[in-house]
């Protein structure tokens, strides 16, 4: 009889363990709660997509046609995240087979394309849209949130304002822009170039004109049409790698005089705050300022390769702002281009702390023009931080767009943007993927039942 009890009770509390374990999992598969402890956020709604949600006033449907794989599940996932801020969104997800004239009508024909419509107006994302490679073999990087957060920011928005890029003077172009064109679309920008050569003024429709890496001088009809520009509020990012003879670019100079500033045309060497160790990289500290204050509580560092000091013209303190600094046993090389060049502090060498970029505010009315709203510029000394590689390094990207977005006014653009989510992906070769059956799915079992028996033999025989 008390054997039989003892079998009883096993039984009771071995089904109570298995019980158990089933509720945890099923409640942790659907329990709202997340956990992210990841310095950069990767698992947690970025600050912009917040701010975004939360500003939605009318609501915006979501079809989300998914299917069972990574990618969909991801897509799912995040939308249930963005419900949880807000009851302006709703989501349904279709499958387009069981539902093909909803899946015709928005001309869907990829599985996870996910389609956001506001009355008449629609932002379709598709799948190639989502998923980026990534910086390894077979592992990819999921844009979601993202590609989302801009969807939406686009069926809310008047107008999409428009930054032109200068050309003609060897400014970051091409292939070494396209992170920064496609990051600046990215936030609901219409990208042009301009090449004022051929024009007669900067285009009245510019909310931003950017500057960024010229290896020459501007012209003396371009200099007077891009002073125009800011005596009628313009907007102005202007971006500065030392270049052979830059201090004699007398055009250049008198643009960068009229803000308040001069490029000392010195490659910096911080010795103390560099990039992995590489002095002519340096990693500046932040200044209070609506740029950097996000940036700085995340701990999110800016790393300038190239770089050249800037200082301010005397009197005109007032109306700027310091934005990165180097450490104070940094200096400036003068002599970097000379033929027998070496990298190391001399006399004539200036100085740290350097001062690395400006924002550079005008006063409300000191534009020239009558009723010109204040002028603004953001003077960075480093252009090669918007090319390649270097525009995706930590908290570059989110710097560079941050001063976009100060220099427009919009305040929900002056944050920290989603970052990408691993989406990985193991190829297993057939060799191993049959050792991994038979070593968890065939020995494993056979071990326990082994050991099982031999015990339960050992014990009946005592």
């Amino acid at each position: 009889m008390n054997k039989g009890w003892k079998v009883v009770n096993s039984g009771i509390f071995i089904a109570a363990l298995i019980g158990i374990f089933v509720l945890i999992v099923l409640i942790s598969g659907k329990a709202p709660w997340r956990w992210d402890w990841t310095q950069t956020g990767v698992n947690r709604l970025s600050d912009q997509t917040k701010e975004t949600l939360k500003g939605l006033k009318e609501t915006v449907r979501v079809y989300a046609f998914t299917d069972g794989s990574d990618t969909g599940r991801q897509v799912e996932q995040l939308l249930r995240a963005y419900q949880k801020e807000t009851d302006k969104l709703d989501v349904r997800l279709v499958d387009p087979v069981k539902e093909p004239s909803l899946a015709e009508k928005y001309q869907v024909q990829e599985y996870n394309t996910v389609v956001f419509v506001k009355g008449e107006k629609e932002e379709v994302v598709s799948p190639w849209d989502l998923v980026v490679p990534g910086a390894t073999q077979a592992s990819y990087g999921f844009r979601g949130e993202e590609q989302f957060t801009q969807a939406i920011r686009n069926l809310t928005a008047s107008r999409k304002p428009v930054i032109y890029l200068l050309q003609g003077h060897g400014e970051v172009s091409g292939s070494e822009a396209a992170a920064l064109r496609s990051y600046l679309t990215g936030e609901g920008n219409q990208v042009k170039e301009l090449n004022l050569i051929r024009e007669t003024r900067v285009p009245k429709d510019a909310d931003v004109l950017v500057i960024a890496g010229p290896t020459s001088d501007l012209t003396d009809q371009e200099t007077k049409m891009i002073n125009q520009y800011l005596d009628g509020g313009g907007k102005v990012l202007v971006a500065l790698s030392p270049e052979k003879g830059m201090t004699k670019w007398k055009n250049l100079s008198s643009l960068l005089k009229e803000l308040g500033i001069r490029a000392a045309g010195d490659l910096v060497v911080d010795p103390e705050r560099a990039y992995f160790g590489d002095p002519l990289t340096p990693v500046p500290q932040y200044a209070g300022h609506d740029i950097t204050s996000e940036l700085m509580e995340r701990d999110m560092v800016t790393v300038l390769p190239r770089a050249t000091s800037l200082m301010p013209v005397k009197g005109s303190e007032e109306n700027l702002e310091k934005l990165l600094e180097t450490s104070r046993e940094a200096f400036g090389e003068t002599s970097w281009a000379a033929k027998d060049a070496k990298v190391e502090r001399g006399e004539e060498d200036r100085a740290g702390p350097l001062t690395l970029a400006y924002a550079v505010t005008a006063k409300e009315g000191e534009g020239k023009e009558e009723d010109a709203s204040a002028p603004r510029a953001v003077v960075i000394g480093s252009s090669a931080m918007f090319a390649g590689n270097a525009f995706s390094l930590q908290g570059n990207r989110d710097f560079i767009l941050n001063a976009v977005g100060w220099l427009q006014g919009d305040e929900a653009k002056v944050t920290i943007r989603p970052v990408e989510r691993p989406l990985r992906q193991t190829y297993v070769p057939a060799g191993e993927a049959l050792t991994i059956f038979l070593g968890t799915v065939v020995l494993l079992p056979v071990i326990f039942l082994v050991t099982g028996g031999v015990i339960w033999w050992r014990r009946r025989r005592a």
